[in-house]
Formats: C-alpha cells, structure tokens, sequence
C-alpha cells in the first residue's frame, strides 16, 4: 500500500502533537513532587517560612528535572523540524522516548525524599542517560536514512558539531553516575553543563 505525501505528514503532525502532549504533561507533573502542608500542620507564618526554606533540596531538583525536560525537548524539535516522513523504527525510538520522559517525574520524586540514597541517584542519572542514548540512536537514524528527512535542512546543518553535542549529552548522566558513587546529594549538579554545552563544544 502507498501512502501519499500529505499522508506522510499527518503521521509526522500526530507524532509531534503526542510528544508535545507527553512532554507538557511531564512537566506538569514535575511540580507535585514538591510536598505541601496539609492544612495544620503550619499554624504560624514563621512556620511556613522555614518549612519553604528546608525545601531547598527538592525545588534544586525540580529546577533541575524541569531545565533537563526542556533540554530533551528542544532537542526533540530540532529533529523533528527537519523530519519529512516516519517509519516504524523511527515511531517505536519516538515511544521509547516517551517512556522514560514519562519516568522522569517519579524519579525526581523518588530523588526530592530520598536524595541521600546513592540508589536514587544512580536511577535518576540511568533515566536520563536513557533519553540521551535514545536521543543520540534518533539522530544517527535521521541521519543514515535520509528519505525520512527534508534534504534542504540536513544540508544546512552541521552534522559533526550535532554529534559531538550528543555524545557529550551521554557523558553528562554517566559523570553525575560516578559522581554518586562517591556523594549521593547534589550528583545532579552536573546538569548544570548542559546549559553550556554550546560553549564546552567546539566547531
């Protein structure tokens, strides 16, 4: 069966409408990883001031889960602004994608009440370094297969600077891994070096 180009597209538009939808909805989710008093348990002001201030690790996290999503979606646009048609392979590393994008939210959970724990953060680095590994195979994919992309744009882009920002996307995870190791609290500083990445990663 042949499918028409408007055809081709419309699974390119459904594919981007369900991962904004599940990158939308992670990020939302982010948020209620942060605990809230029940009603009660503060009665004072002063209370509430110091409950908010002991929560500096947990909203370190979610500031940090929250500018990881929004890397890994940016990221995410960028392929898909290029992408002309799909195929099955490319929808199931789309899937997978969305799996541990989904997982994000409870490992941030899991990092914000058991931080110290060495196991939470070797969970919390391992999910990110999952969407960066699938992220890195997405790309080398587009790339290898270039009927699935629009040929004026991967003309434009340089394809060796996009692999070096990969591979070093992959490192980041397995620095804060081995990091942990040796100090379970705040290992997920390292993300900090996505946002320089473009500077770190030279032409």
């Amino acid at each position: 069966m042949r499918f028409s180009s408007s055809d081709r597209q419309i699974n390119v538009n459904r594919l981007e409408a369900l991962t904004d939808g599940v990158f939308s909805i992670a990020i939302t989710l982010l948020v209620l990883t942060i605990r809230i008093p029940e009603p009660g348990e503060i009665i004072s002001q002063s209370e509430l001031i110091k409950y908010i201030l002991s929560l500096d690790y947990e909203l370190f996290s979610y500031c940090i889960s929250f500018f990881v999503v929004g890397s890994l979606w940016i990221s995410g646009n960028k392929r898909m602004k290029f992408l002309r048609k799909t195929d099955d392979l490319h929808l199931w590393l789309s899937l997978l994608n969305l799996l541990f994008i989904t997982l994000i939210p409870l490992t941030t959970s899991l990092l914000s009440d058991y931080g110290d724990f060495e196991f939470v953060e070797l969970l919390f680095h391992g999910n990110i370094l999952m969407l960066e590994i699938i992220a890195l195979i997405e790309w080398e994919y587009l790339i290898r297969n270039t009927d699935l992309v629009q040929e004026e744009v991967l003309s434009k882009l340089d394809i060796r600077n996009i692999r070096k920002k990969n591979f070093f996307s992959v490192f980041v995870p397995i620095l804060g891994m081995v990091i942990s190791i040796f100090t379970s609290a705040w290992s997920n500083l390292v993300y900090l070096l996505l946002f320089f990445r473009s500077l770190i990663i030279r032409y």
